[in-house]
């Protein structure tokens, strides 16, 4: 049995849509915030019966805090993917929320210890890496400073990740995966999809930020590998390519046939930016994400090593021009019913 979590972000449910393709026995977890709207939307890039398909998965309500509802989850699963990585915080977050991020992590992993669960993939991101000096790649050995300046986002994922490392020294099977910004098809109105959508509209600003990226499809490839081999201990930089935003955002506008953003916005006129919408939230409580963690990922320059990934999970990586003419192709035949 193979257990999802965060089954209804856009990794979990690609990652759910390939174990089916394969016919393997996938349990997925959901709770009342769960977007299964989305997850039905990319079923459908994947198959034609979605609908009798998604009754083949076992989908089950668990609270990620409490440690029998976790254990009960377990029983009789093989291999656990966690693709519930941390979201980024908005402008108002509650001073507990890295520890509770890092507590439910904690449960997890200790309970798919005691469960006998065979093999644990733990999907994280770069921002949990350590550091190099600016134009030098950041490797998985690169370090990290313990008194360094780290976004509230880099800091839950990183702590997140040592309690993954803890139960795997006490006994846990599996490694850690991390991923570049994560490129794919889903609803046009959240995650990355929305970007695609966003350009398409008309988006006048853009950042030179440096990052890695990668499809989706070809991150589930990096999962899939890194359990058919039973690779246990190690971390893998999973990247397609390093490249800036405006980059990414120019490829998808000529893709799509509209025009590209314009204006370059810089850190500090972001300063400017996050008072506005700080402004705006005391009135309309919508809590958007343009905060020093998002600021952080679209305007730092960070470049990223890919070879051991290269040399040890996935012969190679789709380009990202191929990965956006495909996700395009898939936006405009669905915009094109409407």
């Amino acid at each position: 049995m193979y257990l999802v979590i965060g089954s209804t972000t856009i990794l979990g449910a690609h990652t759910i849509c390939t174990l089916l393709q394969k016919g393997l026995p996938v349990r997925a977890v959901k709770s009342d915030r769960s977007d299964m709207n989305r997850f039905r939307k990319i079923m459908g890039y994947y198959f034609s019966d979605s609908d009798n398909l998604f009754d083949e998965i076992e989908w089950v309500e668990a609270d990620p805090f409490d440690r029998e509802s976790t254990a009960e989850l377990l029983q009789g699963v093989d291999v656990v993917f966690n693709c519930a990585t941390p979201a980024f915080f908005g402008l108002q977050k509650d001073d507990n929320i890295i520890e509770g991020i890092v507590h439910s992590t904690a449960i997890l992993v200790d309970e798919a210890r005691l469960a006998g669960v065979k093999y644990f993939c733990h999907v994280s991101n770069l921002l949990a890496l350590g550091d190099e000096p600016e134009l030098k790649e950041i490797s998985e050995t690169s370090p990290r400073d313990p008194k360094g300046n780290y976004t509230d986002y880099s800091k839950a994922s990183f702590l997140s990740e040592m309690e993954v490392w803890r139960a795997f020294e006490e006994g846990l099977q599996g490694s850690v995966l991390n991923a570049g910004f994560v490129i794919g098809p889903g609803d046009w109105k959240k995650d990355s999809s929305a970007i695609f959508a966003r350009i398409n509209r008309g988006l006048k600003f853009y950042a030179q930020g440096v990052t890695g990226f990668i499809g989706v499809r070809d991150l589930v490839r990096c999962m899939l590998s890194l359990t058919k081999q039973k690779i246990v201990n190690e971390r893998f930089i999973a990247v397609s390519q390093c490249m800036s935003f405006a980059e990414l955002l120019f490829l998808i506008a000529d893709t799509l046939g509209v025009n590209r953003p314009r204006f370059n916005v810089c850190k500090f006129m972001f300063f400017f930016l996050k008072l506005w919408y700080r402004i705006k939230y005391l009135f309309s409580k919508r809590n958007p994400r343009l905060n020093d963690d998002f600021i952080s990922l679209i305007t730092d320059f960070k470049l990223y090593n890919n070879e051991k990934s290269l040399n040890l999970l996935i012969a190679g990586y789709q380009p990202m021009e191929q990965v956006i003419k495909e996700i395009c192709k898939l936006y405009r035949d669905d915009n094109s019913e409407k």
